[in-house]
């Protein structure tokens, strides 16, 4: 699947076809993020900003800015004809983001 179609599939979601993961509830209690978040997230296109593929076939990491010195991270798995599984999220600290891409 393409970064293009993608950002297409997201545009198009119900929240009824999205599927959570249970490493992503695992992960929570670990982190400052819940599942109403990250699905209101998903359903706001506007601060995606930017999807990079993942390991596996399908699998993509999804950056939506939360402000100025945060992002949201969410790791999905696409399966284009049925739903959209939700593997992980945590939030990032732009600062050090930025750092380290320089």
């Amino acid at each position: 699947m393409e970064l293009k179609e993608v950002k297409r599939f997201l545009e198009k979601l119900n929240q009824d076809e999205i599927i959570i993961d249970n490493h992503f509830y695992k992960r929570s209690k670990e982190r400052p993020i819940n599942e109403s978040i990250v699905r209101s997230f998903l359903s706001n296109i506007n601060k995606l900003e930017k999807i990079e593929n993942g390991k596996e076939n399908n699998r993509f990491k999804l950056w939506f800015k939360m402000s100025g010195k945060y992002s949201l991270v969410i790791i999905i798995e696409v399966n284009p004809q049925k739903d959209l599984k939700i593997i992980s999220a945590w939030n990032s600290n732009r600062k050090w983001q930025n750092k380290l891409q320089q």
